[in-house]
């Protein structure tokens, strides 16, 4: 993705763009054909360049094919500077790649120099110099947003809504891309950044339990109380009884600080829009909604569903890549030492009280438009060629790139080779080589299809109150509404800062 050491600081995770162009046909019935001999300056939805005159071909041609012609005509020379916290090797490739084709055109990456040991309080004055900047009206023309509170953008109108730059732009066809995962992102119906990739979230089920079990796992549109039903009913037939879900990725193996209150800050993540409004800047933590959420979780844990001294587990979570680290989380089990190899099979992660069935994801390097740029144009323009099939053979390094045919690229170059090395050092997966099938990509796609909810990722305050606060009700010391009402009371107060 990034280099290496970058990536272990940037995501604490252990595995971490279109020529199919909507056609208008515009039709010209004219009794006189006017030639106009004097210089014009336009600007429109590819890039905003100048068109120096217009001539009888360029009267006759579609809006798309003009917005192509504006383009090689342009010599305007204009910068566009995107800043980034981290040094991004995508970033840096997409300027190579588009000044060579646009040479009146320079892109300014800026980003930070930081170490472990300065990234921390680098990021922090980082953020706090962006914000300042779009506050005043000034700042980068592109923003990458991963670290940044993108909510409090939104809230104080510091973003461009690109929606309606895509909606006015008829070289855009959202077809091309995963629409599903432009409209997860939307904030009152507004799209306020555009990712160049995304991760999907799943569960990986031991397949060879459950299938032993005879009890039928139907994940297309199940919640969390379901889920703890069937993985109760299955862990009758295991002897010594098995948790549903694994606590901290591995099997048998949990933080040593582990608290269950973390739970419910990271189911708040899977729902991060049912309780906090990015737009208005509203929480709602003493909803029915979140209440119920304390006391289902409180339920997975008395019921044993989430067991941290559970030593069989039916159900753990993972985070998948790219079509090679779906094949390496699938596969790997059967590799294991001591007769604990077993089959693995993906599952949807369950979904919350009242959420409609769909999966979940998480955007990488969202990159967001300022609202007071001067090249707005320009930078969409700028924006739509990152995420095109020009970058396809770098966009597996953003996670599943956002273009289709890119997307259909990178899996029928997998399926090609046919084969994937296991990414562990050491220990008995060091070496091993999995086969990549086509039924693999083929499932595979049902997790990017149906990837619907946005992942809240981000280390924030907000999560730090909801850790801090619940814990309270777990350990009996308050009730589920007295943990909600100062759950509310202190992130609305984080909000209003």
């Amino acid at each position: 993705m990034i280099d290496n050491e970058a990536r272990e600081r940037r995501i604490s995770i252990n595995e971490k763009g279109r020529t199919n162009v909507k056609k208008s046909i515009v039709i010209l019935t004219a009794i006189f054909m006017i030639i106009v001999t004097a210089c014009s300056h336009s600007s429109n939805g590819n890039g905003g360049e100048a068109i120096t005159s217009t001539t009888e071909k360029e009267e006759s041609l579609t809006k798309k094919e003009r917005n192509e012609t504006s383009s090689s005509n342009n010599t305007e020379k204009k910068t566009i500077v995107l800043s980034t916290f981290y040094h991004e090797n995508f970033f840096l490739e997409a300027k190579k790649r588009y000044e060579a084709k646009y040479p009146h055109i320079t892109i300014d990456v800026q980003y930070v120099e930081s170490t472990d040991a300065d990234g921390e309080a680098k990021l922090e004055k980082y953020e706090k110099t962006i914000g300042t900047a779009l506050l005043s009206g000034k700042g980068p023309d592109l923003i990458e947003m991963d670290h940044l509170p993108t909510e409090s953008y939104v809230n104080k109108k510091l973003l461009v809504d690109l929606g309606t730059m895509m909606d006015h732009d008829d070289t855009f066809n959202r077809d091309d891309y995963f629409n599903n995962i432009l409209e997860g992102i939307q904030v009152n119906g507004g799209l306020y950044g555009i990712p160049m990739g995304f991760f999907v979230y799943a569960l990986v089920g031991n397949e060879t339990m459950i299938e032993k079990s005879g009890v039928t796992v139907d994940d297309s549109h199940w919640n969390w109380s379901q889920f703890a039903n069937i993985t109760k009913e299955i862990s009758k037939t295991v002897n010594g009884g098995a948790s549903g879900l694994g606590v901290g990725g591995s099997a048998g193996i949990i933080p040593g600080d582990f608290k269950v209150s973390q739970y419910v800050s990271e189911f708040v993540n899977d729902q991060y829009a049912t309780f906090v409004e990015q737009e208005s800047g509203k929480a709602n933590f003493e909803s029915t909604a979140f209440i119920d959420l304390l006391k289902e979780v409180k339920r997975l844990v008395d019921e044993k569903v989430i067991d941290p001294a559970a030593n069989n587990v039916l159900f753990r979570e993972t985070q998948i890549n790219s079509p090679g680290d779906y094949v390496r989380v699938l596969k790997q089990s059967q590799y294991y030492s001591n007769n604990a190899d077993y089959r693995s099979k993906l599952y949807l992660r369950p979904n919350g009280s009242g959420q409609e069935a769909g999966g979940y994801f998480r955007t990488y390097q969202m990159v967001g438009l300022n609202a007071k740029s001067e090249v707005k144009e320009e930078a969409w323009h700028f924006l739509k060629f990152m995420i095109s099939e020009e970058m396809k053979d770098v966009a597996s390094s953003s996670g599943f790139p956002l273009n289709k045919k890119s997307y259909a690229s990178i899996a029928e170059k997998a399926l090609e080779k046919g084969k994937v090395e296991s990414d562990q050092t050491i220990g008995p997966l060091k070496g091993v080589i999995y086969d990549i099938t086509k039924q693999d990509i083929d499932d595979l796609e049902k997790f990017l299809v149906n990837a619907k909810y946005p992942v809240q990722y981000k280390e924030s305050k907000i999560n730090d109150i909801i850790t801090e606060e619940s814990h309270a009700y777990f350990t009996g010391q308050k009730s589920p509404e007295e943990v909600a009402g100062l759950i509310q009371n202190r992130v609305t107060t984080v909000l209003n800062e």
